[in-house]
């Protein structure tokens, strides 16, 4: 057997080391933890299964749910609440603009509207839907996003979506199940997620095809996401929402989880899962990001949690 030589054992060992010490430190992976719930004065509200939005320019959030809308600023406090009257109707989801108004999707009566109030939930006036073609017939608008001007009014179970501009003006229309090949059968897939990015993209996934969905402002479809129940494959999936950073969210309902994957479709990191401990989740709905934050609607009574997300390798 060969013996090497004390001196250069020694040499190599220090080399080694000094490798190691000019070798650039890996960055920390993806990092979340729990901050609090939404609440009020007197405490922590069980709200079950509500839809949220955010303002990305006043950092406010707005939870649709029991006729109400609520209003909770960057510490998860309420600071105001209106909602329940006949002139804003049943409200099944919400836009802020960048002007400060309010866009609300209600049924008023029997149809379906798009209004504008002010910040403070005052009506100001409908948005006309104009110029939409005859071929599209009756739609039955159940979900709505805003971004860059654009108003975004979705079909879920018809898997149907139209755009239009800030004043009611056809801009665009994506038939989403012809796109996925499932025409035929769109009300036995249907949209279960729906969110509209403030880059313009739209976020929405579908349960039977156990995957989530990226439509960019130019009409180009991406897909991503595998069924399955080890971590980063989808179950029972739900709500969906992205960051500035480019991270995308999907909650899983039967996991009880939040996934998130990088901009590129990568899976990251799973969290929360069913449990009564600070942090855990109970069948999360509906999400938003945005400012560090991510907002996690749950159903059972367990209220809106909201979590610390950063990933310190963005930018890098």
């Amino acid at each position: 057997m060969e013996i090497v030589p004390q001196r250069l054992t020694t040499a190599l060992l220090a080399a080694g080391i000094a490798a190691l010490a000019l070798a650039p430190a890996r960055a920390p992976a993806f990092e979340s933890s729990y901050l609090y719930n939404l609440s009020t004065t007197t405490g922590t509200i069980r709200s079950s299964g509500v839809f949220l939005a955010l303002d990305d320019k006043t950092k406010e959030v707005y939870v649709v749910g029991e006729n109400q809308i609520r209003i909770f600023n960057e510490t998860g406090m309420e600071t105001f609440s209106f909602g329940g009257g006949p002139d804003l109707g049943t409200v099944v989801s919400l836009a802020p603009t960048e002007t400060g108004d309010l866009l609300l999707l209600s049924l008023v009566g029997e149809r379906r509207a798009v209004l504008r109030t002010n910040f403070r939930g005052e009506l100001v006036g409908e948005v006309e839907l104009k110029g939409l073609p005859p071929e599209l017939g009756e739609l039955r608008f159940n979900a709505m996003g805003y971004a860059k001007g654009r108003i975004y009014l979705a079909e879920l179970m018809g898997m149907r979506l139209v755009v239009v501009d800030a004043e009611g003006n056809f801009v665009a229309f994506h038939d989403l199940a012809e796109m996925l090949e499932v025409g035929a059968k769109r009300t036995d897939y249907g949209i279960r997620g729906f969110r509209v990015a403030p880059n313009g993209e739209v976020l929405f996934t579908v349960q039977a095809l156990f995957k989530a969905y990226v439509l960019s402002p130019d009409g180009n479809l991406r897909a991503f996401g595998k069924r399955g129940s080890a971590p980063g494959k989808f179950n029972v999936i739900t709500g969906i929402a992205a960051d500035e950073q480019g991270h995308y969210y999907v909650a899983d309902i039967l996991k009880s989880a939040v996934l998130v994957f990088d901009k590129d479709f990568n899976w990251l990191k799973e969290f929360g899962y069913r449990g009564g401990r600070p942090g855990n989740l109970v069948s999360p709905v509906d999400l938003v990001a945005g400012d560090g934050k991510l907002y996690v609607s749950q159903y059972a009574r367990r209220g809106v949690a909201v979590f610390k997300v950063s990933d310190p390798r963005v930018g890098q």
